[in-house]
C-alpha cells in the first residue's frame, strides 16, 4: 500500500477544510428535507397541490445541492491545475510562471 503525498502542507490544509465541510454537509442531511413548513402545508391542503408540493420539495433540494456541486467542480479544477503545475516543476526545475 502506497502513501499518498500531496507535496505541501498548504494542500493538506485545503483538503482538511474541504473534508470538514463535506462531513458537516453529510451530518446535517436532515435539514435538507425540511423545506418551508408553511409553504408545504399550504400546498398539501388541496388535491392538486400535493403534486405541486412534491415538485416544490424537489426544487428546494435542487437549490440546496447545486451550489455544492458547482463549488466541488471549481475545487476539482483548481486541484488538477495545482497537480499539473507541480508535475511540471518536478520535471523541469527551471519552470517559472
Amino acid at each position: 500500500m502506497r502513501h499518498i503525498s500531496f507535496g505541501s502542507a498548504d494542500m493538506r490544509k485545503v483538503l482538511t477544510v474541504i473534508s470538514s465541510f463535506g462531513l458537516m454537509a453529510v451530518l446535517e442531511s436532515s435539514a435538507f428535507g425540511q423545506g418551508c413548513a408553511m409553504c408545504r402545508a399550504a400546498l398539501e391542503s388541496s388535491a392538486e397541490g400535493r403534486l405541486v408540493a412534491s415538485s416544490f420539495a424537489h426544487g428546494i433540494l435542487l437549490m440546496l445541492i447545486l451550489p455544492y456541486v458547482l463549488f466541488g467542480i471549481f475545487g476539482l479544477v483548481l486541484f488538477r491545475a495545482y497537480r499539473k503545475r507541480s508535475k511540471q516543476r518536478q520535471q523541469n526545475p527551471s519552470f517559472q510562471t
